[in-house]
């Protein structure tokens, strides 16, 4: 099956295939599993992602049983598959989010402050203020910037706050230098990238930790839905 085909099978389920919708057309595809409508597609960004679509556990478990798929590390993960992936793996680490959408029929106001673009520039200042700048390099951030839309508030040529989107093309990266924060920046840099998005006509959502009271407050603000739990897994 090409992608083209692929694409169109995850597409009569938008919702639930976002995440693996975005993985598949910013990616090249290593390897396809299929059975009945459940699917486990493998392609490479930062590692060897395997990403799922399923709503069958027997499919869901004879595709995972079944077949050597030579990596660890899986993604769009929802809770009841969780269980399938951990009965005889150990886990390394998982990272658990609550994922939100934005409606395409929502109103959304325009940024008050001015947005522009990310540059190449900017990714030392990213680099050196990221909360996940560990998991982070030069040309991921790089990739993201071709790839995506991005958002970036300057203040007398500062940049103080931005934002990207991951290679799934969710919303992401969000962040306000903390000098700079109770401005309205972090709102005007989800507003102008939903926008992006928009005009892209894309799927338009991101991934939040359930902790992130912060966070959670100003999505659901702008106008975003919950949708379900998503994880990230990396096996031993």
């Amino acid at each position: 099956m090409d992608k083209t085909k692929l694409l169109e099978k995850l597409k009569k389920d938008p919702i639930r295939n976002m995440s693996t919708i975005g993985f598949v057309e910013n990616n090249q595809i290593k390897k396809l599993l299929n059975k009945g409508n459940s699917y486990i597609i493998i392609a490479e960004s930062d590692h060897l992602w395997a990403y799922t679509s399923s709503k069958d556990l027997d499919e869901l478990k004879f595709l995972l049983l079944n077949n050597e798929l030579k990596t660890k590390y899986f993604a769009s993960v929802e809770d009841w598959m969780l269980q399938l992936l951990t009965d005889n793996n150990e886990v390394e680490w998982m990272l658990n989010t609550r994922r939100y959408y934005f409606p395409k029929d929502a109103k959304l106001k325009e940024p008050v402050n001015k947005v522009s673009s990310l540059g190449e520039n900017d990714i030392e200042v990213i680099l050196k203020h990221s909360n996940y700048s560990e998991y982070l390099s030069h040309n991921l951030l790089l990739k993201r910037m071709e790839d995506g839309p991005t958002a970036a508030i300057r203040v007398d040529g500062k940049l103080v706050a931005w934002g990207l989107t991951h290679d799934d093309k969710s919303l992401g990266f969000l962040h306000v230098l903390s000098d700079y924060r109770n401005n309205g920046y972090a709102r005007d840099i989800g507003r102008y990238l939903v926008n992006k998005k928009r005009d892209m006509d894309e799927m338009i959502y991101l991934n939040i930790e359930p902790d992130n009271k912060k966070s959670i407050k100003l999505t659901e603000g702008l106008g975003f839905i919950y949708d379900r739990n998503i994880s990230w897994v990396k096996l031993k």
